[in-house]
């Protein structure tokens, strides 16, 4: 394990700390768009990779109250809060570039809203969702959406703010690139969306791809 993937626990801890309860700043924009894309059928096995304080949970019980449902997140201080929350869901802590404890080809549907941005391993994160899922199972990945056209703009007009060396942010998805992540470990993208603004300087894009 190296120096950077020691610090991350650390940060994520702080973060949280500081933190209101509450959802996050982006929930108007992006739950209206993700929700529809939510299994309904009971007896399902859920997983929310990097789910914070469980608010989102919450939010995927109030769509499916019949599944059952897994949290996992690099930060305990999130994770207590999440246990407190919604007692009934199992919680792991996993640090970046870590597996996550639960069984190979165990899980129905994975959650990752907000999280492969913040990660230094995401070559583990990837081939982890591709583990974990059942053949046919889907995960459904949201994260700040970098196209062409928004890129420049972010040059030109805010660089420093949007690329803040103390921010949370590590990686920066296009549509490409998030795409070639998801087919390299044998997920096919299926549908797509955009949420926040308009596109091509929406402010998130989300994916949902079935393990083949």
């Amino acid at each position: 394990m190296n120096d950077e993937t020691r610090a991350t626990p650390g940060f994520y801890e702080r973060y949280w700390a500081s933190q209101k309860d509450g959802k996050p700043s982006d929930f108007a924009h992006k739950w209206p768009v993700v929700r529809r894309l939510i299994p309904r059928e009971p007896g399902l096995i859920i997983l929310d990779y990097g789910c914070g304080n469980g608010e989102i949970l919450r939010e995927l019980r109030a769509i499916n109250s019949g599944a059952r449902y897994i949290g996992v997140d690099v930060s305990e201080t999130a994770l207590a809060t999440a246990r407190s929350t919604f007692p009934e869901a199992t919680f792991h802590q996993v640090s970046d570039g870590q597996r996550v404890p639960v069984a190979a080809a165990s899980v129905d549907f994975i959650f990752c809203s907000e999280v492969i941005e913040h990660v230094y391993d995401t070559e583990v994160v990837f081939t982890e969702f591709a583990r974990l899922l059942r053949q046919g199972g889907h995960v459904l990945i949201t994260t700040p959406y970098h196209g062409l056209i928004k890129n420049l703009l972010i040059v030109s007009l805010a660089f420093d703010r949007h690329f803040n060396p103390k921010g949370p942010h590590v990686r920066f998805f296009s549509k490409k690139s998030l795409f070639g992540c998801l087919t390299a470990v044998g997920l096919e993208p299926q549908t797509h969306g955009y949420y926040g603004r308009f596109y091509p300087i929406s402010m998130g894009i989300c994916v949902l791809a079935r393990k083949l």
